[in-house]
């Protein structure tokens, strides 16, 4: 019987560590600037993205290009910032669904400042979705089309 218990608690044990081991990895933070010229009359086509250490850019062209790698389970946070004007405001309005996969709970995700989202599903086509911005007072919305690659865990 003590051999049973040591075996039962063995594998237990093994597969808390491969539950807990699993879910900490795929929990990854995507921070995700956008830079924009803020001087310039277009700031869409006056931009770049900036990816954190946390993120694989599997695309880095141009805005429109800009991809990103990513797994079921990770946050995203989108946020803007002048590279011109240091005190304008770049605000991140929506992230709108396009094509490919659905990753979101929602098509449209708002924000203000910044915008969230977790990953919820995957697909093997890149999620391509519109990202919607104005700057400063301006209520002009401009926006960008990247995607996000998700990989399977």
């Amino acid at each position: 019987m003590w051999m049973k218990l040591n075996k039962t608690s063995w594998i237990v044990f093994v597969l808390i560590i491969a539950v807990t081991s699993h879910g900490l990895y795929a929990q990854a933070v995507h921070e995700i600037t956008l830079n924009v010229d803020t001087k310039n009359p277009d700031p869409a086509k006056a931009c770049f993205f900036e990816a954190g250490k946390a993120t694989t850019v599997l695309n880095n062209s141009s805005p429109g290009t800009f991809t990103i790698f990513a797994q079921v389970g990770d946050n995203i946070i989108w946020k803007g910032v002048s590279s011109t004007e240091p005190n304008t405001s770049v605000n991140i309005a929506a992230i709108k669904y396009i094509s490919g996969p659905r990753i979101f709970s929602s098509d449209l995700i708002k924000g203000s400042e910044s915008v969230k989202a977790t990953i919820i599903r995957g697909g093997k086509s890149p999620y391509k979705y519109q990202l919607q911005f104005s700057v400063g007072s301006n209520t002009s919305m401009y926006t960008i089309e990247p995607k996000i690659q998700i990989g399977e865990q």
